[in-house]
């Protein structure tokens, strides 16, 4: 896998860069809840779970890599994106809230309240503005952007990431 990819997300993103940490070019698979610990590289309160990673040729002559993961963050933590980490990292946030600030342009969408009949519209969100997302909701991160993600609240904050590096 290539460098930049190891070294990078949650994202930045969150996230992202979070899920593409330890992740390996061959297909792996893991228990289904593997204990949390905290993965060279990670910030202090930050954990990066790799759950699931593989390779795949596409587009002769490049590789994807995919990797599939969990990251939390303790109250107070905060994980720096990787400006040159070339992953798509898609978040979907299992619990808590996360404050985020990424230098591109994103779009989030919000969880829906039980007993609503569809989700609305993904929110915009412009370069350089910070958001929070909490439980439900789910964003698409995109490569090569820098920033950060970070938990102000009182409690952990959890979220699932699925990273794509071609």
């Amino acid at each position: 896998m290539r460098r930049g990819s190891v070294v990078a997300l949650l994202i930045t993103l969150v996230i992202a860069i979070v899920a593409s940490q330890g992740m390996s070019p061959g297909t792996q698979a893991q228990d289904a809840t593997p204990p949390a610990e905290q993965q060279a590289g990670a910030p202090e309160g930050v954990s990066l779970v790799t759950l699931a990673s593989g390779s795949i040729e596409i587009l002769s002559p490049g590789t994807a890599n995919l990797a599939l993961g969990r990251i939390r963050f303790v109250p107070g933590a905060t994980f720096p994106f990787d400006p040159s980490d070339p992953s798509v990292n898609l978040l979907f946030m299992a619990s808590g809230t996360l404050t985020f600030r990424v230098e591109a342009p994103m779009k989030v969408a919000r969880g829906v309240e039980p007993g609503t009949p569809a989700p609305t519209e993904p929110e915009e969100i412009p370069a350089g503005t910070e958001f929070t997302m909490s439980d439900g909701d789910a964003a698409l991160f995109p490569p090569n952007a820098s920033g950060e993600a970070r938990n102000d609240g009182d409690e952990d904050a959890t979220a699932w990431v699925s990273a794509v590096a071609l």
